[in-house]
């Protein structure tokens, strides 16, 4: 079970980040997004005591060796403040059985199974929201000093010919051998014992995104993120593509205030930036680069935007249903680049940072960052239609194999 709460600290310090170009206002707003360490402390805590419980003795997984993942947006070390007080912050969970097999138990018994111990946690811990069912998932809704929601999904490793099927097309064996197969209450053969599973690979894209992170930087600073052993992200480190994608989704998120339902999703976002980061060592010019660059990474043909370590998973799945989510994503693209421009420059007013980041400098941060010219400039106009792109023949990001060596989950 890999239930650790202890954050590694690792000799890499948010503030060689900050050196140069535009890297001084994007690390100041960046201070207003960032969570609370005391946050990510609470997750994990939630986290290990989930595990913890699942493995105890008496519980009926207990034979079946679970393992137990951290995944989402703090694995990535991605998280931000949400837009309102009242908002709850979400936590994602993997796990897996690694004892027990697909052709053994249908996925409906599993779940059964997974619900009830969470139902004796949720007692015994005196979580006062019943445990909700999600359709490949089970959530736990924590409401303390802080919201907090839990998505735990319960899973079996994937089957030896899906595995095989995975090294075929490139995929490393150490990922490969990290799928799983989920359950989903959606699916016809949901009852049924031997049936088809859906798999994925949320470990996978993990390992992938942090050797991406960890471009740019130092032999010595890669080893250590590579032999660190941490269920949840380390908040006492930071990479410039974490912090660029922290930007972006909060570009994004006031972008499509009124329609959240809308806006790209944080996966896609997190997929393309991470492609498209070259190992910038200053936020400024790593944001530039990875606005310029992300929509190169959209593919022509399914998968459209592919994950790294499983490429039959389409992130863009939606996309064909929905066709307003693919122009979306180009309209929001085309206005970040607009707007990383724009705040790039000096004639700029603080109101203008408020308006598309939801941040308020103080006085101190005004008098250290505001231009130096008092005169008011025109803010970007809100892209409204933006033509997408057609990349005939889209990368295959899943051929390359790892270049430094795999990181540790």
């Amino acid at each position: 079970m890999t239930t650790s709460s202890r954050p590694t600290t690792l000799p890499y310090s948010p503030a060689s980040t900050t050196s140069g170009g535009s890297a001084p206002l994007w690390g100041t707003v960046l201070e207003h997004l960032d969570i609370a360490p005391s946050l990510y402390e609470k997750a994990a805590n939630r986290h290990k005591t989930l595990g913890e419980w699942l493995c105890r003795p008496e519980s009926v997984l207990a034979r079946y060796k679970p393992e137990v993942r951290p995944q989402g947006s703090f694995r990535y070390g991605t998280v931000i403040k949400p837009l309102t007080a009242t908002a709850a912050y979400d936590v994602d969970q993997v796990v897996v059985l690694t004892a027990l097999r697909t052709g053994q138990i249908s996925q409906a018994e599993l779940r059964a199974m997974f619900r009830a111990e969470l139902e004796g946690y949720r007692r015994a811990y005196q979580i006062q929201d019943p445990v909700e069912d999600k359709h490949r998932c089970c959530c736990l809704n924590y409401q303390d000093e802080v919201t907090f929601h839990l998505d735990s999904l319960p899973c079996v490793p994937a089957s030896p010919e899906f595995m095989a099927r995975l090294e075929r097309q490139g995929i490393d064996a150490t990922w490969a051998g990290r799928a799983v197969a989920i359950t989903d209450d959606r699916r016809p053969d949901y009852q049924l014992v031997g049936a088809t599973w859906l798999t994925r690979k949320p470990s996978g894209f993990a390992r992938w995104f942090q050797q991406r992170a960890a471009l740019g930087l130092s032999t010595a600073v890669r080893r250590s993120m590579e032999a660190s052993v941490e269920p949840l992200p380390a908040y006492r480190w930071t990479t410039p593509l974490q912090s660029v994608i922290k930007l972006l989704k909060r570009h994004r998120d006031i972008m499509f205030l009124k329609s959240p339902g809308l806006a790209p999703i944080s996966m896609i976002i997190t997929n393309l930036a991470a492609h498209a980061y070259q190992g910038e060592q200053d936020i400024g010019r790593a944001l530039e680069g990875i606005v310029e660059r992300m929509p190169s990474y959209v593919r022509a043909e399914r998968p459209r935007v592919p994950n790294p370590s499983h490429p039959d998973e389409d992130y863009a799945d939606k996309w064909q249903q929905k066709p307003a989510l693919e122009e979306n994503l180009y309209r929001w693209i085309e206005q970040a680049r607009a707007d990383v421009r724009f705040f790039t420059g000096r004639d700029w007013e603080p109101e203008q940072l408020t308006r598309r980041f939801d941040v308020r400098l103080t006085e101190a941060e005004v008098r250290k960052l505001a231009p130096n010219t008092p005169r008011a400039v025109q803010a970007p106009a809100v892209i409204t239609s933006v033509q997408a792109p057609r990349i005939e023949s889209g990368p295959r990001p899943w051929a390359a194999r790892p270049q430094h060596g795999s990181a540790t989950e």
